[in-house]
């Protein structure tokens, strides 16, 4: 029985554009597709990022600085509340279409020191995978040890983290394009996918994170996806849901997108 640790990128779930936008059609297939796996005897843990939910308040309150003002306490309740409203739509999603989903808040699961992982608590998650349940977490703000006081804990990093704690089969990355490429396929119709990505290749890629962006964009994606790889998670891929593609990848087919492997 594998376990697939399944990230849906918030650029794949709102409209990043639109502040607090759900893209309902593409949730719903993402939620579809981890529950058809499911049905086949399949475990998958579900992390999500904050789109058009929680990078606007973030970034406007600079919470990647840590508080450094009266108003960052303002900005820390707005951004958790914008991030519980979005995770609330997902698990609805899941509830509509007869899933079984347990939203574990990764504020009373982690603490950090200096933005990087102190104290965590995965026995939760444990409990509810051995219940049936399908676990849901979320990129977030958290209590920092350090002098920052919060700091950002992005659903990028918990997926990488979950995938290494827990030994996981696969780690699957899902955009709201195909996968990786070389440039930005939105300005680049004719941008080359990149289908399997080593480190050689990282220096070509030319994609910058967006200023909205309040947790590093691609390229802590692509770090995140690395340090799982490294630590041992034998698939780690960047996909789109589209065309089935998210059951394809997790029932083991052949699918579509960026795989990483040693160069």
């Amino acid at each position: 029985m594998t376990l697939s640790v399944v990230k849906f990128g918030g650029s794949a779930i709102t409209v990043k554009d639109r502040p607090f936008t759900v893209r309902r059609g593409a949730l719903r297939s993402m939620c579809s597709q981890v529950l058809s796996h499911v049905k086949r005897g399949g475990k998958v843990i579900v992390v999500h990022g904050g789109g058009s939910f929680g990078h606007p308040l973030a970034t406007r309150y600079k919470l990647d600085r840590g508080l450094i003002s009266d108003e960052s306490y303002e900005g820390v309740a707005l951004t958790r509340l914008a991030m519980r409203r979005l995770n609330e739509e997902v698990v609805k999603e899941f509830v509509r279409l007869r899933g079984r989903p347990y939203t574990i808040e990764p504020s009373s699961s982690f603490v950090l020191e200096e933005s990087d992982i102190k104290e965590y608590f995965v026995q939760s998650v444990e409990v509810a995978l051995e219940k049936g349940f399908v676990p849901v977490l979320y990129g977030d703000v958290v209590l920092d040890a350090s002098g920052r006081g919060v700091a950002i804990l992005s659903g990028d990093t918990i997926a990488s983290f979950l995938a290494l704690r827990l030994k996981a089969d696969k780690l699957i990355y899902v955009l709201d394009v195909d996968g990786i490429y070389l440039e930005d396929p939105k300005k680049r119709p004719d941008a080359e996918l990149v289908k399997f990505l080593d480190r050689g290749i990282l220096e070509e890629i030319k994609v910058a994170a967006p200023d909205s962006d309040a947790t590093g964009g691609l390229v802590r994606k692509i770090k995140e996806a690395f340090n799982a790889f490294r630590g041992g998670v034998k698939v780690v891929c960047f996909i789109s849901w589209r065309r089935k593609n998210l059951l394809k990848a997790l029932d083991g087919l052949n699918f579509k997108g960026t795989v990483i492997r040693e160069a």
